[in-house]
């Protein structure tokens, strides 16, 4: 949860994670470069199979299968009682490591993590892809999603709220003076209310309310699209992370669940850079301007007090999602875009 006391982001940049890089000291580079006050850890889906959103977090799941030759994840129902009860006995003994994410998963990691502090950090940041996208995506044997599988699902949340808290200590003992956050993406949650899916709104709430608890510092939730915000205003993130660029029509429609939002010291993230080809012509200065008109209208939601200040000081600026299938130099231009937005608004806090 929100830490009143503790540093704002005042318009520092944040990444959502994934790079096209395949070279794992190239791509933490590259994050230092770009996010020296909320540096973060780098996910390689080009690199290897195993860094895909969805296989990256499967490492020590109980049942789950992992076939590399066919790029296949999928859970093994037959094995699952037996996996489910080593499980619960490694997560109730507190056994952290069933939940550490090995270099053949995130070959970034480390390298990141030995690189902190940098000399202007205040945060660090890491990200697990969320439960309902990871129980709507994640199939049994027979292509059934897990999160069909009660018994099942539930321990698929405890470790996916595990694998961010085993993030959080490790941050913690690289830089313990840094701010950990922690994000929860859920690019499916485009999806709810939609007939295509059975999931209430209150499952939403509570599976990533119990990832939030897990962590020691700030969560965030990432959706790269239009969704019910104002569901999610419900949960207890810290930070909605959303895409300005293409669907801020869609955020701020929800004006009362923002407004409440805000009066509990909610930040934002906005991702301002479109992930494509339009990035090329991109103006920092016109996507500045773009969440300046944006701020005030949120200023205008209340409550009493709260202004365009106020709500720079709580905010993020990034692309409005992770640059993985981009060609190299597109995600260079679509970083150096939010590093221009960034310094604009900084100027305009003062």
């Amino acid at each position: 949860m929100v830490d009143r006391n503790g540093p704002l982001p005042r318009c520092a940049t944040l990444a959502i994670g994934t790079l096209p890089h395949r070279d794992a000291a190239a791509a933490v580079d590259f994050m230092m470069r770009h996010h020296p006050e909320c540096p973060s850890w780098p996910q390689l889906p080009r690199a290897d199979f195993r860094e895909g959103m969805y296989v990256q977090y499967t490492e020590g799941m109980p049942a789950a299968v992992v076939d590399a030759g066919e790029r296949r994840i999928f859970f093994d129902t037959e094995r699952a009682p037996q996996e489910l009860a080593d499980f619960y006995e490694s997560y109730f003994a507190g056994d952290m490591e069933r939940c550490r994410i090995s270099a053949g998963y995130a070959r970034g990691f480390e390298p990141a993590i030995q690189r902190l502090p940098l000399p202007s950090s205040r945060f660090v940041k890491g990200q697990v892809t969320g439960p309902a996208s990871f129980g709507l995506t994640v199939t049994d044997e027979h292509n059934k999603p897990v999160l069909y599988h009660a018994d099942l699902f539930e321990a698929v949340v405890k470790a996916l709220a595990c694998k961010g808290r085993w993030q959080v200590e490790r941050f913690r003992e690289a830089a313990p003076d840094l701010v950990p956050v922690v994000f929860f993406d859920e690019p499916y949650l485009t999806q709810v209310g939609s007939a295509l899916i059975s999931l209430s709104p209150e499952q939403v709430v509570a599976n990533l309310d119990e990832c939030f608890a897990a962590i020691d510092g700030l969560t965030g939730i990432h959706v790269c699209g239009g969704t019910d915000w104002g569901l999610l205003t419900a949960t207890q993130a810290d930070i909605l992370h959303f895409d300005a660029a293409d669907h801020w029509r869609e955020f701020l429609i929800y004006e009362k669940e923002l407004a409440a939002f805000m009066e509990r010291g909610g930040m934002f993230g906005w991702g301002i850079v479109p992930t494509d080809d339009r990035a090329r012509e991109g103006d920092a200065a016109a996507m500045a301007e773009k969440i300046l008109r944006m701020a005030e209208r949120m200023a205008g939601f209340g409550p009493a007090g709260i202004g365009v200040e106020d709500i720079l000081s709580r905010s993020f600026v990034s692309e409005a999602c992770g640059t993985g299938t981009l060609e190299m130099d597109l995600a260079e231009k679509c970083y150096s875009l939010a590093d221009g937005v960034s310094a604009i608004l900084k100027k305009q806090l003062g």
